[in-house]
């Protein structure tokens, strides 16, 4: 990181505070567009039983350098391009379940970035995704997960 230091004195000792802004920016000279590919590990549970969900980030258009001081104070600038290509964003992503309030979203913490839903009660469920585009008003939505979730029987099985 470029740093200016400034240094203050104090009791405890020396304190160092640096300035992070950056001198260079990007800013996009083409209208930036976000793709999501979205899956589920199921189409077709039980409930209470997990669905994985997967997804999948890419990103298109161009990014120029400038000199941040040549920006007014609302245009958007990212200290770097996006990632053309995110392979698992599931866990960056808005999901939502409709209808709402049945189903349950992150039951159990996941260190490969993908979520989970667990659906409360049978019938059948529209899941959406979304996320955030720099630098756009506008969110990138993939296409809409249907599942199915049928009731479980006594002995564990599912009925049809």
């Amino acid at each position: 990181m470029n740093c200016k230091g400034t240094f203050l004195l104090s009791a405890a000792g020396i304190l160092v505070a640096c300035q992070g802004e950056p001198r260079l920016v990007y800013v996009p000279s083409t209208e930036p567009e976000v793709e999501l590919l979205v899956r589920a590990s199921a189409t077709e549970v039980s409930v209470g039983e997990p669905v994985v969900l997967y997804a999948e980030r890419r990103s298109r258009g161009e990014w120029k350098q400038v000199e941040k001081s040549s920006l007014t104070s609302e245009q958007c600038w990212l200290g770097r391009p996006p990632p053309t290509q995110e392979r698992e964003v599931s866990d960056n992503l808005r999901w939502e379940a409709l209808p709402a309030e049945r189903a349950r979203f992150n039951t159990v913490y996941r260190d490969d970035h993908t979520r989970e839903v667990v659906f409360l009660e049978p019938g059948t469920f529209t899941l959406e995704s979304s996320s955030a585009v720099w630098c756009r008003p506008n969110k990138a939505r993939g296409q809409p997960i249907e599942i199915l979730v049928r009731e479980k029987t006594k002995s564990g099985a599912t009925n049809p």
